[in-house]
């Protein structure tokens, strides 16, 4: 289940203003959320790769690379990519590949200096059940080798009707992690006053057990945003308490 805006927007506005510290404008609260989420989900994979270091706990549920993979589930994206090309074009809202599979067989990452090794070593060079792809850009991925006429497995023939239907394009499963989408706390006006609005609001799409980190994450960039140092302390505070607590 994700975080609903509006319950981490009451609470944010009074902790604010508890002691007259200042109001948080709605179009400040969005863009402290979107980049407390942001911030909070990039920070996974750094923590899997220290998690993968530590002991596993006998007990799934209490084993920190599986709460973490948790978290990641509702991001990940399994889709299906095709090109006629070597240029294989990513969705657009991939963050991090997690792999690419072609005929069933999973394509391997090189990078570009690797690649003009193996491309002119007979015993290296990729072939339909050994691919490589390297990654040219954040949306962009080139396929060793290329698909041809005679790797070609789809058509832009949808209803396959016709048994003289002319392949095109070949197929890849691409599996990616994808960047969460801008939380928005929606509203209208009334009164002169902000009203939550839930037909138009996009909740936060991270799991519920980070309600309070976003609270504290939106409080920090509050407090240097309303130069309110006690703010940034308390928000900061609260961090580390509950860092502490979960490496302990």
């Amino acid at each position: 289940m994700a975080v609903d805006i509006n319950r981490v927007y009451q609470k944010v506005l009074a902790l604010a203003n508890k002691e007259q510290r200042g109001y948080i404008t709605p179009q400040e609260f969005n863009l402290f959320s979107d980049k407390a989420q942001y911030e909070i989900f990039n920070n996974y994979f750094h923590k899997i790769k220290v998690t993968e270091r530590k002991l596993k706990a006998q007990e799934d549920y209490a084993d920190e690379l599986e709460m973490i993979e948790e978290k990641l589930h509702s991001f990940h994206v399994d889709e299906t990519v095709t090109t006629a090309t070597a240029s294989l074009t990513l969705p657009n809202s991939t963050h991090k590949i997690i792999n690419i599979t072609r005929k069933g067989n999973e394509v391997t990452q090189v990078n570009k200096h690797q690649i003009a090794y193996t491309e002119n070593n007979p015993l290296l060079k990729a072939n339909l059940t050994r691919s490589v792809f390297v990654r040219e850009d954040s949306s962009t991925v080139t396929i060793y080798p290329s698909p041809s006429p005679s790797t070609y497995d789809t058509s832009t023939d949808t209803t396959n009707d016709s048994p003289d239907v002319t392949f095109e394009a070949e197929a890849f499963e691409v599996s990616y992690y994808k960047r969460p989408t801008p939380p928005s706390w929606g509203y209208i006006v009334v009164n002169g006053k902000p009203l939550h609005d839930a037909n138009n609001t996009t909740n936060f799409e991270l799991h519920e057990s980070e309600e309070e980190n976003l609270v504290d994450k939106i409080l920090l960039l509050a407090g240097i945003t309303m130069k309110q140092p006690d703010l940034q302390t308390v928000a900061a505070g609260n961090m580390q308490l509950n860092k502490q607590e979960q490496n302990s």
